[in-house]
Order: C-alpha cells, then structure tokens, then sequence
C-alpha cells in the first residue's frame, strides 16, 4: 500500500497486526453516509464509487472512483465528523480495516506518513478542481450547463426507472432573444435570460432538473410526473415569469416556445426525449 511505505516496518507492522481483513461484493454498501466514523479502509483489490445525497433529492451524485491502494474513509476521521458520503463496492472489492484510533496514533508517531496522506488529499482536491471547472453552472443565469445536464439527468432518469415512475421533460425558447438584444442591450437580454430562469426554479420542485441547454434554450426533467401535469407546471411558470419581470422592471414580459415529451421509463440519455420535446415545440408552432 503505497501509503503506508513511509511508515517504518515495526510501526507498519504494528498497524496491520491490529487490521482486519475484509472482502466486500459488488453493490456492497461499505461506508454510508451519516454514519459515525469510527473505521478506515484501504483498497487491497477492486474499485468503489463515492456518491453523496442531498435530504432534498433522490438522486445521488457521484463524486468519483477510488481503486487499489487509495484509503476510504480518513475525511471523518481527520474532522471527527459523520460520514459526508457513502461508498458503493462497483466489483468485488478487497479492504483492511483500520480502528480510527490506531490510525491516527500512526500519524502522531509518523511524519512521513501524514505527508503521504497530504499527498493523496491533495490529489483528490486537484481532480475535484477539473471535474468542478468542468461542470461550472452557466454564468448568466447560474444554472448547471448542458453538460451537467446530461450528467445530472442519467441520475434522475436511473432513479425514476428503479421507482418505475413515469418522467416529463419541457423545454422552452426564450422567443426573439436577438431582437430583445438588438433593441434594449445584452443587458436587458441577459435580465431577461435571468428571469426566465429563476421563474422556472420557482415554478418547479427542488427534486426537478432545470438547465440553460442552449443560447435561448431551457431543459427541464421532472421525474415522477406524467402528461397530465404538463398544464399546471406550464400555468405556474407563465406566472412566475410576469411576477419577476414586473418585479424586476424588465420593459417586457419575456415569451416563450414550448415542447413537452414524456416517457412512463426514463430513456438512458436525455436525446430522445430532447428530440421529441423539439418536434412537439415544431408542431404546436406550426398550429399557431
């Protein structure tokens, strides 16, 4: 284990005399969150995946994979705080099992190990950094971005299929963004964007997906919902809209296209219902 080769053979020794050895199955939850900790666990053979939940969404989001020779587990420890996510085995997995106390008096007595460890954290925050500035929300509207959409809907849409519940996703074009621009300033336009935005955050559920797809375009996945629906949520939205605008002296109520697509099993990826949603938007164009 590449961590503990600082460590001096008696104080390794020592460490791993006091171990256990465990093997955990694929889809073995090791680490959960919420859960005090009280055990580390490093990798000996297999790979894990990190997944935190917010009290507010069902979905998970996944923080990374860890493989041989990474440790789980060491960020409670280190604060003295409940597990900030749970751990999921991906394939059968081989770990020894530390008591937190016996490793934290190996770092007391180790300094080359506590550098290691700095090391391995500070890898960590590093690849965190890339994945955070590769996901960075929209900067107008602070929105996630189409990227992160399409990351985020995979989620809900897995979610939704294990509920067997049926799925619903709107998406809406902001009508004459350009001429807005060309008449009152990128400014207003952005305002306008803004309160377009923040209409459909209010006029949606906290367990909703809302996200700027396009230049004028808007993505929202409502898992748990079906077609009946599509009425009301389309009725708060319009009026969540005048309320900002009025609210927000905009010099006009921003319209907008719609297109509605709805699946009673959520497609893996969000392009077929993105594509059916376009078509129904097309069509009611069309029918004026």
């Amino acid at each position: 284990v590449p961590l503990f080769r600082s460590l001096s053979p008696e104080h390794r020794e020592l460490l791993i005399a006091q171990a256990s050895d465990q093997v955990f199955p694929a889809g073995h939850v090791i680490i959960r969150q919420g859960e005090p900790p009280n055990r580390l666990f490093v990798i000996l053979g297999g790979r894990v995946r990190v997944l935190e939940s917010a009290a507010d969404s069902p979905a998970e989001l996944l923080l990374g994979e860890l493989g041989e020779g990474e440790i789980l587990g060491e960020l409670g420890v280190l604060r003295n705080q409940m597990r900030s996510a749970t751990v999921v085995a991906v394939e059968r997995t081989h770990c020894l099992v530390l008591h937190h106390g016996d490793f934290l008096r190996a770092l007391q007595t180790s300094t080359d190990l506590a550098v290691s460890l700095l090391r391995m954290l500070a890898g960590r925050l590093y690849e965190a950094d890339r994945r955070l500035s590769r996901y960075a929300p929209d900067p107008v509207t602070g929105l996630p971005s189409r990227r992160a959409f399409y990351d985020q809907y995979r989620r809900l849409a897995a979610v939704a299929r294990r509920r067997k519940n049926g799925v619903l996703l709107l998406v809406f074009d902001v009508r004459e963004l350009k001429a807005i621009n060309d008449r009152y300033g990128y400014a207003v336009g952005d305002d306008v964007l803004r309160t377009v935005a923040d209409a459909l955050i209010e006029a949606t559920r906290t367990t909703d997906l809302v996200a700027r797809h396009g230049g004028d375009e808007f993505a929202v996945f409502l898992p748990d919902v079906g077609p009946s629906d599509v009425d009301g949520v389309l009725a708060r939205a319009r009026e969540c809209v005048a309320d900002l605008s009025a609210k927000r002296g905009l010099p006009l109520v921003p319209e907008c296209d719609v297109g509605v697509a709805s699946s009673m099993s959520a497609p893996e990826t969000a392009d077929d219902l993105l594509r059916e949603a376009d078509q129904d938007m097309n069509r009611r164009k069309a029918g004026g």
